[in-house]
């Protein structure tokens, strides 16, 4: 069934869970994630990112992934992730996405209001859900080439987010508080004390981003204090060529590459099972019916 961010994130928050939301740049990804949350009878965020638009057309996958969302057994919301411009958000609303993130954080903090009130605006008269970001998110490559990178210059700023909703009235935040983009072998340091100041000033529901190099035990720290919504992608992505591999050295022969593509979607939808076991934080899906 297909729905907006809102509908999960109330519910999230009422069973003290969090949603998982897995950037699937082709369809063979979008498939792992929504058999993998109809295994798990959970609920599941899905979509696609405005910089990946090279790997699939949103005009063209866009109804399909509408279409999957529809047919499935569970909640699925359609996300575009890292929206970066109007007229990209506007063309993820047309081809059947229920919420985008209108991310302008690479602008001034009063551009970066001005530029997601401008979305929620139109998003909220269409019922489409709204997500932006308060504060920045470095990715492990710019870390690597800056070392001397105070990573808490990025963090977001509790009296910032407060302002951030009441002006633009968006329905989730992305907040930095640690977590890194692309990250693989780096373990970041997250700063809870932060996170709890970041929850107390707002009721709107945080999110994090950045999460496949956070261990697990962490994951389950931040979601009391208000996380709601996870992002996951290098995880997923990565669980991919070691599969690969192993079947093809065990393999006398060249596989095909529907045969590739298979095990690649098995190990992709195994990474989901376990991230959505991992985000609901001890919370029981198997008795839902939705």
């Amino acid at each position: 069934m297909l729905v907006n961010m809102n509908t999960l994130m109330e519910d999230a928050k009422k069973n003290n869970y969090a949603v998982g939301m897995f950037t699937a740049p082709t369809m063979p990804f979008a498939e792992a994630v929504i058999e993998a949350a109809e295994e798990m009878n959970a609920p599941v965020m899905v979509g696609q990112v405005e910089s990946w638009r090279q790997y699939g057309d949103i005009e063209k996958y866009g109804p399909i992934m509408a279409d999957m969302a529809k047919c499935a057994k569970v909640p699925v919301c359609l996300h575009l992730d890292h929206g970066q411009s109007l007229e990209y958000i506007m063309r993820a609303i047309r081809a059947g996405y229920t919420s985008v993130m209108a991310d302008f954080s690479m602008l001034p903090f009063e551009e970066n209001v001005e530029m997601v009130k401008k979305c929620v605006d139109f998003c909220h008269s269409v019922d489409i859900s709204v997500e932006a970001m308060c504060g920045k998110m470095p990715s492990v490559y710019e870390l690597a080439d800056h070392p001397d990178l105070d990573i808490r210059e990025y963090f977001s700023k509790p009296d910032e987010l407060k302002e951030f909703v009441e002006a633009t009235g968006a329905d989730a935040m992305t907040v930095s508080f640690g977590t890194v983009h692309n990250m693989k072998i780096m373990q970041p340091m997250l700063d809870f004390e932060l996170l709890k100041k970041l929850n107390d000033a707002t009721d709107c529901s945080l999110v994090m981003h950045g999460s496949s190099g956070v261990e697990v035990g962490q994951i389950k720290q931040a979601i009391p204090y208000g996380i709601r919504k996870i992002n996951a992608y290098t995880k997923l992505s990565t669980a991919a060529q070691p599969a690969m591999l192993a079947e093809m050295n065990k393999s006398e022969e060249p596989l095909f590459f529907h045969e590739l593509l298979d095990i690649a979607k098995k190990a992709m939808k195994k990474a989901v099972e376990e991230s959505i076991k991992i985000f609901g934080n001890g919370y029981d899906f198997s008795s839902r019916v939705w």
